[in-house]
C-alpha cells in the first residue's frame, strides 16, 4: 500500500495498491492526510480478509446513477466549470431518467442504441454518448464492470450530421444585423463587428484585452512589408471566472482593415470613458460596462434586441461563429485558415461542421486524369 502525489506538486494524492497480484490506483483528492487514512483502512481490511476474519460478501452491484454521481464529481474537480454544468444539466434532464436505477451490468447496448436514437431526433447526440461512455469507463477503471456497451455504437446510428444544425446568416442578412447595430445599439456595435470578423467564441470576446491586441504588426512577403494585425486569444470568461480557452489553446486571430479601424475608434472613447471612471486610462477590458467585465446573459438580451429591430429570424449569439465560418468558406478560404482561425482542436472538425460551405474554384481534378491521354489521342491524329 503506497501513498503518493502524481503527479509530483500537483496536490492530488492517490493510493496504489498491490494486493495478490492484482493492481489498483485510487485518486483521493488534494488533502494528504486523507489519502493516509483511507490507505490504512484499506490495509487493515485487506489483512483482515487474508487472515481469515471477513468473511467475503456478496457484491451489489451499483446503479448507473451511482457512479453517474462519482464521474460528475470527477468532472467538477478537473474540467472546465462549462463543461460541469452542460454535462450536470444533460444527465439530470435526459439521462438519469431513464437509467439512474439500472445496474450497470444490465444496461444492454440495444437500450442505448435507442436511447440516442431517439435523443437525436431533437438534439447532437453526440454530447449522450459521450456522458454515457465515460460513465461505463469510470467504472471499468475502478473493474465494477468489464465491457462499455456504448463503444463504437454511433458507427451504427445514422444521425444527423452536424452541418445540418448549423445556420448561419448570409452575407446580406449579417450586413443588415450590423447596419441595424451601428445605428441603433451604437455602444455595441464593436462588439458584434469583433464577433463577426473573428468567430471568437462569446466567453473570449468578454475576455479580450486591450494588450491582446496588436494593431501595427507587420510581416514580409514576397511583395514588402504587409500590415497583418491580431488579436491574440488567450483566455475565456463564464460566470465570473476567467479560465484557459477551449481546448487550452491559445490562437491568433487576424483583424480585417475595417475592424482595426473600429476597434481604435472604440479605444478613444474607452479612453474617455476611463478618465471619466478615474482610471487614468481604457479600462483592461476591450468590453465592459463600467470598467467591469460583462456577464453572458446581458449580451445575449443585447444580441436578441439588435435581431428584432432588424427583424431577423432569431439564433444564438454563436450563430456568428457559425457565419464567421461559413461566409469564408463559400468564399473559397482554405480550411485549414479557418480551422486556425476558430481555434479547432483538428481539422475534421471544421470539415464536419462546416463542410458543406468548403468552395473549391479549381476545373474538375477529374480532368487532370485525361491530360496524357489527350496529349498521346492528339500526337497521334498529328502523325496521321
Amino acid at each position: 500500500m503506497k501513498v503518493r502525489e502524481r503527479p509530483p506538486g500537483s496536490g492530488e494524492w492517490w493510493i496504489f495498491i498491490n494486493h495478490n497480484g492484482k493492481r489498483k490506483a485510487k485518486k483521493i483528492g488534494r488533502d494528504q492526510e486523507k489519502a493516509e487514512r483511507v490507505a490504512a483502512k484499506v490495509e487493515a481490511a485487506l489483512t483482515l480478509e487474508d487472515l481469515g476474519f471477513l468473511e467475503k460478501k456478496n457484491i451489489v452491484m451499483p446503479t448507473f446513477g451511482d457512479y453517474a454521481a462519482l464521474w460528475l464529481s470527477f468532472i467538477e474537480a478537473n474540467r472546465r466549470a462549462s463543461t460541469y454544468d452542460r454535462y450536470s444539466k444533460t444527465l439530470d434532464k435526459h439521462i438519469l431518467p431513464v437509467f439512474r436505477n439500472r445496474p450497470l451490468d444490465q444496461i444492454t447496448r440495444g437500450e442505448i442504441r435507442n436511447f440516442i436514437v431517439e435523443q437525436s431526433k431533437e438534439r447532437k447526440p453526440f454530447i449522450f454518448r459521450d456522458i454515457l461512455s465515460s460513465v461505463f469507463r469510470y467504472a471499468i477503471d475502478d473493474e465494477v464492470i468489464k465491457a462499455n456497451p456504448v463503444s463504437g455504437i454511433l458507427k451504427s446510428i445514422a444521425t444527423r450530421k452536424l452541418t445540418d444544425t448549423v445556420d448561419p446568416l448570409n452575407d446580406a442578412d449579417l450586413n443588415l444585423f450590423l447596419d441595424t447595430a451601428r445605428a441603433y445599439f451604437r455602444e455595441w456595435y464593436p462588439f458584434f463587428l469583433t464577433a463577426a470578423r473573428t468567430g471568437l467564441r462569446l466567453g473570449e470576446l468578454l475576455a479580450l484585452r486591450w494588450s491582446d491586441i496588436s494593431f501595427n504588426h507587420q510581416i514580409s512577403t514576397p511583395e514588402g512589408i504587409e500590415e497583418r494585425p491580431y488579436l491574440y486569444v488567450s483566455r475565456t470568461y463564464r460566470r465570473k471566472i476567467f479560465t484557459p480557452p477551449k481546448n487550452n489553446k491559445d490562437r491568433k486571430v487576424d483583424i480585417s482593415p475595417n475592424l482595426k479601424a473600429v476597434l481604435l475608434e472604440h479605444r478613444i472613447c474607452e479612453k474617455k470613458k476611463g478618465l471619466a471612471l478615474g482610471l487614468g486610462s481604457e479600462p483592461e477590458l476591450v468590453f465592459n460596462r463600467e470598467g467591469k467585465v460583462i456577464e453572458q446573459n446581458y449580451i445575449r438580451r443585447v444580441f436578441k434586441r439588435i435581431l428584432k429591430k432588424a427583424e431577423l429570424r432569431d439564433m444564438k449569439l454563436h450563430g456568428l461563429r457559425h457565419t464567421y465560418a461559413s461566409l469564408l468558406l463559400s468564399k473559397g478560404v482554405s480550411p485549414v485558415y479557418v480551422k486556425e482561425q476558430l481555434g479547432h482542436h483538428s481539422i475534421q472538425i471544421t470539415v464536419d461542421i462546416y463542410g458543406k460551405w468548403i468552395q473549391s474554384n479549381e476545373a474538375p481534378a477529374v480532368n487532370r486524369l485525361d491530360g496524357e491521354t489527350i496529349r498521346n489521342l492528339s500526337a497521334t491524329r498529328a502523325s496521321k
